[in-house]
């Protein structure tokens, strides 16, 4: 075959262009610096009003039931969060997170077990990266580790990383935040365990964006949503989040 000079234009202005393809496309899949990623985060939830601590009126449902309680959750950007339920079958459920540490009571007496209803809403309030990369650490995430991944119709970037599929195709979850590529609004998170918060699209309450609503994924668990009614600054000192709380007597 013979290749005229037009022929070699041709040939070289594909090659050119492929490699200018593969070249956006490479730039689009680059994922930030994980500092950079956990500032920005951090910067989201300062602008959204979050990074002082907060109380959430809620109510929650289970699988497609009407409420079956009502609630206050407090959240300190420390690291801390406590939820207190009130049954419509009348009694009094309370759950404390430390970190990753989780713990919870009923009518004063321990769980051994519970229903993971409070999520790690913390991570919503870390003021700085650092802050951010503590709380991360302190969840058990894997914070200098950033992956892609996707929630729905939302791309994210994903602390932890991410394990592959089992050979039956069934997910595997490490501990990890995923984080909205746009938004930089936290849109979910998976615990040791196999137990997963998704985060509702954001509303603003008195002033706060905070999500509408926060659904719990729990293993062989129908699934819960906290439906958020109220968003307000609260007066919550981290020692309000100690463990004789979860013990002492609720008030009527």
């Amino acid at each position: 075959m013979i290749v005229t000079p037009r022929l070699h234009w041709f040939r070289d202005a594909l090659t050119v262009g492929a490699a200018l393809c593969l070249g956006v496309t490479s730039a689009s899949a680059a994922i930030p610096n994980a500092e950079k990623i956990a500032d920005a985060v951090a910067e989201t939830n300062r602008l959204s009003g979050r990074s002082a601590p907060m109380l959430l009126e809620v109510t929650l449902r289970i699988g497609d039931a009407e409420p079956v309680a009502t609630g206050v959750l407090a959240s300190h950007p420390t690291g801390l969060a406590r939820l207190e339920l009130r049954s419509r079958r009348g009694f009094v459920e309370r759950h404390l997170l430390q970190g990753n540490s989780y713990t919870a009571s009923r009518d004063g007496k321990r769980l051994k077990s519970p229903h993971p209803f409070l999520p790690p809403t913390f991570f919503l309030q870390a003021e700085s990266g650092a802050a951010f990369r503590a709380a991360l650490a302190s969840y058990g995430v894997a914070s200098g580790e950033v992956v892609l991944g996707r929630v729905a119709d939302r791309d994210c970037y994903v602390f932890g990383g991410r394990l592959p599929r089992g050979t039956e195709g069934e997910e595997r979850m490490l501990p990890s935040v995923w984080v909205d590529m746009e938004t930089y609004q936290i849109v979910q998170i998976d615990r040791p365990g196999g137990v997963r918060y998704r985060f509702g699209p954001t509303t603003v309450f008195e002033g706060i964006q905070a999500p509408s609503w926060i659904e719990v994924v729990s293993p062989d668990q129908p699934s819960a949503w906290l439906d958020v009614v109220r968003v307000a600054p609260a007066n919550a000192p981290a020692a309000a989040f100690g463990m004789d709380w979860l013990t002492a007597p609720a008030n009527p």
